[in-house]
Order: structure tokens, then sequence, then C-alpha cells
């Protein structure tokens, strides 16, 4: 029996069939369009849904891809494989302050509760670190590149915690928890998160790693930055129970930062070295 995998050329999905194929877990990821799709037309014993539109997409395509599209696979798939949807903390904000991206994934969370197999819901935080596909669009990514172009890191002037989660950690979890048995902490939905870390910190980490790769000293300043409209970070210890019943070891932050360095540039040297012939 195999998994089926959707959103496999994006920055999470690439990172969970990368994952399933490391494993040497069978997978299909080439499922089609999805709005071909029929009822009973995916045999598998577990669905890893990763594919989705994100907030820079017009409303209509957002709700298209998370609600509509979810509805058709769940009926393709059949009442008895494991569902795991990768939603969003962003369902987590009061209703008068979700965007469209927000009410779609929480409709996406109604959809899937219908599902009368068995149900994981992992709520996203920001995934960072290195994928097949690249790196991807965190704040992580973006304070490296800024240090490797212009040689500074730019921080808000008030104190800021965030949160992010190794996209290999991430999916990770969400492979082994195609298995059934495996036990789920609690009840309904998990969020994914590494607890609440420092802004700043994180800032002067970053610049570490980069005088580790290339020798040159960062400057950091602090400016004033809108404030932050996001859900505070999640308690993580539901995220660390599911981490440990499903065996995957947590990647720390540090590993993460430096991870990203090192491949932004790795990217950097070849698109040099490619401009230079």
């Amino acid at each position: 029996m195999s998994v089926a995998v959707t959103g496999c050329r994006g920055y999470l999905g690439s990172a969970v069939t990368h994952h399933l194929h490391t494993a040497d877990m069978q997978y299909r990821a080439a499922l089609g369009r999805l709005e071909r799709l029929t009822p009973g037309s995916v045999r598998c014993h577990a669905l890893i849904h990763c594919a989705g539109a994100l907030r820079s997409r017009p409303a209509h395509e957002i709700w298209h891809a998370n609600v509509a599209m979810l509805a058709r696979l769940l009926h393709a798939i059949g009442p008895d494989p494991v569902v795991v949807l990768a939603s969003s903390r962003a369902v987590t904000a009061p209703p008068d302050q979700q965007d469209d991206y927000a009410r779609s994934k929480h409709a996406a969370e109604q959809a899937a509760a219908m599902h009368p197999g068995p149900l994981r819901i992992i709520r996203m935080t920001v995934l960072a670190g290195p994928s097949p596909t690249g790196l991807g669009g965190s704040f992580v990514t973006r304070m490296a590149d800024a240090a490797l172009r212009t040689g500074t890191i730019t921080m808000p002037s008030q104190d800021r915690h965030v949160d992010f989660l190794d996209v290999r950690e991430a999916s990770a979890v969400m492979a082994a928890v195609t298995d059934p048995s495996l036990a789920w902490p609690g009840t309904g939905p998990i969020d994914a998160t590494s607890g609440p870390l420092d802004l700043a910190a994180l800032a002067h980490t970053t610049a570490q790693a980069v005088r580790e790769t290339t020798g040159r000293r960062i400057r950091l300043t602090r400016t004033r930055l809108p404030a932050s409209h996001h859900p505070p970070p999640a308690d993580p210890a539901r995220w660390a129970a599911l981490r440990t019943h499903a065996g995957v070891t947590p990647r720390p932050a540090l590993t993460t930062i430096r991870d990203t360095v090192h491949a932004h540039v790795t990217a950097w040297e070849k698109s040099s070295g490619r401009d230079r012939d």
C-alpha cells in the first residue's frame, strides 16, 4: 500500500516526498489534475495533503484550491485511508481578523472532519530550512539573503518573539503519522511549532552563521517595523509529544539557520559561476 501526496512540487510537499523516498516508503505523487479525480480513483492507505494556494492568490482561487479540491480528494480516496492535512495556525486567529486564506483553511479543516477514516490535522507555523525545491520564503531565508547581499540584517526596534519549524522535521512527522496505529496526543489538530524564539537572537545567530561560512562580518541594525498580527506561537508540548511518538529527532533552530545559510551560499556561488561563464 502506498501514500498519496499532493503538492509534491511545492516547498513542503517536495520535502515530504523526499523523506518518503529516503525512508523507502511507497508513495504516489503524480495524481494528475485534482479537478479530474473521480470517486474511488486514488488507491492508497494514506493521503498527505500539502497542495493549496497561498495568500498571494485571488480569493476565489484560494477557496478553490484549499477547500473544493480537498473535498474532491476525499471522494477520490474513499472512506478508509488515513488523511494527513497540512493546515495553518492562521485558523486560530479571531474570526474578525481572518483573511481569505485563514477562512479557507478553517473550511478545509471542517471538510476534513467529515472524513470517516483516521484524520491527522497539523497546523503549520513558518517553515524554514532547505527542501528539494529550495529555501522557501521564510524570515530565516530573508535574513540570510539580506546578510549575503547587503552585509546587513535589519531587526525591529521592539522585542519580538517568533517561531518557525524546520521543514524536514515537519515532513518526517507527517510521513510517520500515516501509520494509523501511531499515538496522537490528545484530540483535534496539533500546531507544529518550535515554541517562541527571540527574533534578535535569531538575527545574531544568522550573522554568526554567515561569518562562519563566508568570513564576512554582518552588521545588525534596528528599525521600527509594523506590529505582527500573526497568532502567538503555540504551546509546543503536543507537537513535541507527537514528534516523540513518531521517532523524529528535533532540529534545533541553530541547525536550521546554518543549513539555510550554507544552502544559500552554495546557490549564490553556483549562480555567480554561471554568470562568469
